[in-house]
């Protein structure tokens, strides 16, 4: 299921936070980000700009595993 950036960033506005970091749970497979996952992070993060909330990191976690977008230089400042 995809979130929207409204549902995202909802709770952030409601309490003034500097930022968010966003989490998947992926069941099966592996961690390693597809390419809805980095379009879907790159939206956000724009959103984030827009409303002065920082998306400080998206990460997947998967069978133990987890990945990080902003490891992976997905995130561009």
């Amino acid at each position: 299921m995809i979130a929207h950036p409204r549902e995202i960033f909802r709770l952030a506005l409601a309490s003034a936070a500097y930022g968010v970091a966003v989490m998947d749970n992926y069941p099966i497979g592996d961690s390693s980000p597809s390419d809805a996952d980095i379009r879907i992070t790159r939206d956000l993060i724009r959103a984030g700009q827009l409303l002065k909330v920082e998306v400080l990191d998206h990460e997947i976690v998967c069978n133990g595993n987890l990945t990080s977008f902003k490891s992976l230089e997905h995130f561009h400042r």
